[in-house]
């Protein structure tokens, strides 16, 4: 659906006067995470587990210690981090900026930023402050931090910082969680109950895109029968995938969840792309009986879908026209 771009932000979010991390100290910052990383991927996760956590109760937040499950992707703000929403949080808003123009080919580069709110702590070293995210493409697992600038400090006290995330004009899809180093020596992380917050910075189909080159749906009196294919781009692999179709209209709709191979109308894994990390292939066989003479449907895409996290929403309803499949003529 439509991208949560918040209007009242600058356009260009460097006008700030407010402080930042000056350029040495941040990539001796960066240099840092680096080995921290390598630390923990020779000894696991209790290698950079030392800090002591702060223990704040929840107010219309939440507090927890992540538990990532085995398989699943993790990062070092993860593992050393309490997950707690009321000291870090990403708000939903976010905007994008060309970093990169070219008058041949447009934009080679782009900085996603996103806006986070953060509590501030009482006689904390602002030396010692920081506040960030960790992030990927589904197209490039590499695990990357990103340092952000203070920008205000709100009615409430919170203050709102914003982050910049550089990614190729190719991979403008990013999942990421949100950290804070508070200088006092403990680190929380907002990273959506585990399962990563996503931007998308393009179309839809970025995320889900309809293959009608493969679609083999007709529509005839005894019903709706055939495949319909799909692309994805794997953001998790807890997700929810839903064919929303209509054969009259729209006065009555029907969604068709996931299953397995072998099921009718139910999606199921095909493959992974070879040339794409990140993508896969998904399809469901459709068997509607009944008459019908346009079948019509979109598919949505919803990331965030376990643990209570945040739910994202990706729709491929042919740029709102919605695809449709018409009865054959009868024969004369």
């Amino acid at each position: 659906m439509a991208r949560a771009i918040d209007p009242t932000l600058p356009s260009d979010p460097s006008d700030s006067t407010a402080p930042s991390a000056p350029p040495a100290a941040a990539a001796l910052f960066a240099s840092a995470f680096e080995r921290l990383r390598a630390r923990g991927a020779a000894l696991g996760g209790a290698a950079i587990a030392g800090t002591v956590l702060l223990q704040l109760p929840a107010q219309l937040a939440c507090v927890d210690a992540p538990e990532i499950a085995t398989g699943e992707q993790y990062d070092w703000a993860q593992y050393e981090g309490q997950r707690n929403t009321s000291m870090v949080a990403y708000t939903g808003a976010w905007w994008s900026v060309c970093t990169q123009p070219n008058t041949r080919f447009g934009c080679g580069s782009y900085e996603v930023l996103v806006k986070l709110r953060v509590r501030p702590v009482v006689g904390a070293s602002l030396d010692w402050k920081r506040v960030g995210v960790v992030y990927r493409t589904p197209d490039d697992t590499t695990e990357r931090t990103a340092l952000g600038r203070y920008a205000s400090t709100q009615g409430d006290g919170y203050e709102e910082w914003h982050v910049a995330m550089t990614v190729p004009t190719s991979q403008r899809t990013v999942l990421f969680d949100a950290w804070y180093q508070d200088g006092a020596g403990h680190t929380y992380v907002d990273d959506n109950q585990g399962e990563l917050h996503v931007v998308n910075d393009g179309p839809a189909y970025n995320v889900v895109r309809v293959e009608p080159w493969l679609n083999t749906v007709t529509v005839d009196p005894t019903g709706v029968r055939g495949r319909i294919s799909i692309q994805l781009a794997d953001l998790d692999y807890d997700k929810q995938i839903a064919l929303i179709a209509t054969k009259d209209g729209w006065a009555t709709v029907t969604e068709l969840g996931m299953g397995a191979a072998g099921q009718a109308n139910r999606w199921y894994w095909v493959e992974d792309f070879p040339w794409s990390a990140g993508r896969e292939r998904w399809q469901i066989d459709v068997d509607l009986p009944g008459g019908a003479e346009r079948f019509e449907y979109a598919v949505v895409y919803r990331h965030g879908v376990v643990n209570g996290a945040r739910t994202y929403e990706f729709w491929d309803n042919n740029f709102g026209a919605n695809y449709a499949v018409d009865a054959a003529p009868p024969l004369l």
